[in-house]
């Protein structure tokens, strides 16, 4: 299968990953069925795989959305990639009746040239786009070397626990920003994944447009 796919490959002009993230997906599950599928989501750093425990399969532990980016990223470009990241880890830890204590950021630089992985946890679960955001910004600008380009990121939020759980633990104030986001996810329930995005999401260093065209609605 190595073989032939490669020389396929090599028939088709396909010599690097961003060749093949911009070959037609349909052909290569035509030639290659489920692996050629597999393989178009990996050129675009897609990550369909949520986490799970080592123990039990069954068992969500936590949800995480990462992506290799085709360039590179600025810091300022990051923060807003980092944001969309954050939006759609939300999405389905709310979708999941769950929320996390545990945020995990993980950036890999441009050139193989390193990167970090951190975590931190809060003192309440949390399944708010902002909350995340606002921890994964704390462990950014911590641990950045603020000059290296970025080609790869990664948000998790993980130690999960029932949402209704949370519910009395929580000020009035994210009660209301909790209320917000389960209405925007039913929107794009309704609407699509794009139906409503934050501003952010609509500038060049936005990643939520430009993947919901390559990947058919499904989710990583």
């Amino acid at each position: 299968m190595a073989v032939d796919s490669k020389s396929t490959f090599n028939a088709w002009g396909i010599l690097t990953l961003g060749q093949l993230a911009q070959h037609p997906l349909e052909q290569l599950k035509k030639r290659f069925g489920i692996m050629g599928e597999q393989l178009y989501w990996h050129a675009w750093g897609i990550d369909l795989s949520p986490i799970y425990t080592e123990a039990e399969k069954e068992e969500q532990k936590g949800f995480s959305h990462g992506i290799t980016l085709l360039r590179d990223y600025s810091e300022e470009e990051t923060y807003v990639c980092m944001l969309d990241l954050c939006e759609e880890v939300a999405r389905r830890t709310r979708a999941s009746k769950k929320a996390g204590r545990t945020i995990h950021l993980s950036i890999g630089y441009a050139n193989n040239l390193g990167g970090f992985h951190r975590s931190r946890s809060l003192d309440l679960p949390t399944n708010v786009t902002m909350d995340i955001y606002h921890v994964c910004l704390q462990l950014f600008h911590e641990f950045y070397d603020h000059h290296s380009k970025i080609r790869r990121v990664t948000v998790s939020l993980n130690n999960l626990y029932d949402d209704i759980e949370t519910q009395l633990q929580l000020f009035e104030d994210k009660g209301k920003k909790k209320d917000i986001g389960y209405v925007m996810d039913t929107i794009r329930d309704q609407h699509g994944s794009t139906a409503i995005l934050r501003a952010t999401s609509y500038t060049d260093a936005g990643i939520t447009i430009e993947r919901s065209k390559k990947i058919g609605g499904h989710y990583a």
